[in-house]
């Protein structure tokens, strides 16, 4: 729900899962004290008014919360002198001996104090109840709300002749089933269900297993650990005494075999082993060691310990990583090498300073680097590589001319008679330009009409002829559709903070630059989904650029998007440039 609607609601839980992780981080967010009046009067005040419990018990006995002579929510709450994380799944919150303050009638001090958070409670000034919950019970207590059910309502039963009656009691909690729904739950078919159990695999280092303990039974939790078996470890044992478990690779292991915990062992499976999912967490290429020994675990089978799993024909390898190069899971450097010393051997002077290029080879290497760490969310940075700027040079250099041309052919038999018209009309005013001949086109369709395929057929046509053609979109999800593309922000450096006399963030004389000025042609996907100062920021851009004032720098720009899919344009708005429109059906 929105935080525009929580003043409705009078018992909010917050579930926090990345941020709070201690009681100092508990202490940032959730408060059970009274504010100190003397430095925050209306946080106080609202505090006071908001988020007091009762009081009840011997203060007020006839308060609604007392059931058999106690509160129900368990209050006064004990006084305590700093956070405890974890009680029975929630945080045992600060709540330090203080003066008692009057509230009403009553003395209240902070054993009284609903957990809240400072800023929502002065923010929305009602009660907002702010739990951490630090257990699967909060996993759990989400579940049980979404099951809830739908089209609930409270009815209250009052009666005016009875004095002392139980408000809480007298609500009933009803809900609208509908004719399909009560023929569903008639027939008894299942309203919930779950397909497949999936078992964790554990995936650690020789001695590495994870250990869970309490604060001060650490040694306890050491003996305990030195005794079981993880799944792994057990797995191996498993391969020591079962033959038939040799068939089967680690993570294939719980369809056949079930793990009992108690002893810590694999069983055969009696039954029901399709349904079963065994799962191996994903490692990070950061930690190397583990993250080849899971690559290890993928592909090797009947393994009896972390020594067997990287002796590959008979020869015990030192690491997890020498392990997958023997296998030939990792690409090395040696043909890199073969190559070098081939053209040693072979080649001419001239052809032997091109390949070791000092200015082209460090790029080609890095830039290759760059990219197979974009897999990983890393980059050159991250693993302590010059930073070096590659995404323009790239852009420029990635594109086969040969190849261009056959995708630009082989997509221009699939078009139909607008789409290749489109593209016809494009490609004529960027080779046969003439003055009266429009340098802005704007294509205008509704989703599944093939505006993609346009903009892919222009982009190969014109890289097809050795030139630059640059693709971007308003949103990175439209980018990743088009051949080279990037976001609009990416290209031109368009400020996020935007008004009327915004300018790009890019300067002339750079490489970047260069691109721009070299392009033949600029496709702009999603054009509607950009606000109209981008345009005249990139329009400001690109006359700087090609010292022209015509619109765009007079560069031949191809819009596009559905206006359908976006708000209405603004009235008594006007058009910054004139657009030659073609649209598709």
């Amino acid at each position: 729900m929105g935080l525009a609607s929580l003043s409705h609601f009078t018992n909010i839980g917050f579930f926090f899962q990345h941020w709070i992780r201690t009681k100092d981080d508990i202490d940032k967010f959730v408060s059970a004290e009274l504010p100190n009046i003397n430095v925050n009067r209306r946080r106080f005040e609202i505090v006071t008014k908001c988020m007091v419990h009762g009081p009840c018990g011997i203060i007020n006995p006839n308060a609604p919360c007392m059931k058999d002579g106690e509160c129900s929510k368990q209050f006064p709450k004990a006084f305590r002198e700093e956070t405890e994380e974890n009680v029975n799944g929630y945080p045992v919150y600060k709540r330090r001996c203080i003066e008692s303050v009057r509230v009403g009638k009553h003395y209240i001090h902070n054993r009284w104090i609903v957990p809240y958070n400072p800023w929502l409670s002065k923010k929305y000034n009602a009660h907002i109840n702010v739990e951490v919950c630090a257990s699967v019970k909060s996993v759990k207590y989400l579940y049980k709300y979404v099951y809830k059910g739908h089209d609930a309502a409270s009815i209250a039963l009052k009666n005016d002749d009875i004095v002392n009656h139980d408000e809480i009691l007298n609500f009933l909690h009803g809900i609208y089933v509908s004719a399909p729904e009560a023929m569903w739950r008639l027939s008894e078919f299942s309203m919930s269900d779950k397909s497949h159990t999936v078992i964790r695999l554990a995936v650690h280092l020789p001695e590495q297993q994870a250990i869970f303990f309490k604060e001060g039974q650490e040694n306890e939790a050491v003996e305990r650990a030195s005794i079981k078996d993880t799944t792994l470890t057990a797995w191996f044992k498993l391969n020591l005494i079962d033959e038939e478990a040799h068939e089967y690779y680690y993570a294939d292991i719980p369809q056949y075999y079930v793990f009992d915990k108690p002893s810590t062992k694999w069983q055969k499976r009696q039954r029901g082993g399709q349904q079963v999912i065994g799962r191996m967490p994903v490692v990070s290429v950061q930690d190397s060691e583990r993250f080849y020994l899971r690559m290890l675990l993928l592909r090797k089978t009947g393994v009896i310990s972390f020594n067997d799993l990287k002796t590959i024909d008979g020869t015990l390898c030192e690491t997890f990583q020498e392990a997958c190069k023997v296998l030939g899971l990792l690409d090395g450097d040696q043909h890199w090498h073969d190559t070098l010393l081939e053209a040693a051997r072979m080649q001419m002077p001239s052809y032997l300073r091109i390949l070791y290029s000092e200015e082209t080879g460090p790029f080609y290497a890095l830039a290759e680097l760059n990219e197979l760490l974009k897999s990983y969310g890393l980059n050159l940075r991250k693993v302590n590589l010059p930073s070096v700027d590659l995404q323009c040079d790239l852009f420029r250099l990635s594109y086969d001319a040969i190849e261009e041309q056959s995708k630009a052919n082989a997509n221009i038999e699939k078009l139909n008679s607008e789409q290749r018209y489109a593209v016809y009309k494009v490609l004529h005013a960027i080779y046969e330009y003439q003055t009266d001949m429009p340098k802005c086109f704007f294509l205008d369709g509704p989703a599944g009409t093939g505006k993609t395929s346009v903009y892919s057929t222009l982009l190969h046509a014109v890289r097809g002829k050795g030139d630059q053609a640059i693709a971007v979109a308003s949103t990175g999800i439209a980018a990743t559709l088009l051949s080279g593309g990037r976001t609009a922000h990416s290209i031109f450096k368009i400020p996020r903070t935007l008004n009327a006399t915004s300018t790009c963030n890019l300067k002339p004389n750079t490489s970047e630059a260069k691109i721009l000025l070299d392009a033949k042609v600029i496709v702009w996907d999603e054009a509607p989904m950009t606000h109209v100062h981008a345009f005249l920021a990139v329009d400001r851009l690109l006359k700087d650029l090609t010292k022209c004032d015509e619109p765009f720098g007079g560069k031949i720009i191809l819009l596009g998007g559905d206006f359908r899919q976006v708000l209405p344009v603004i009235l008594r708005g006007s058009r910054s440039f004139k657009l030659f429109s073609f649209k598709l059906h």
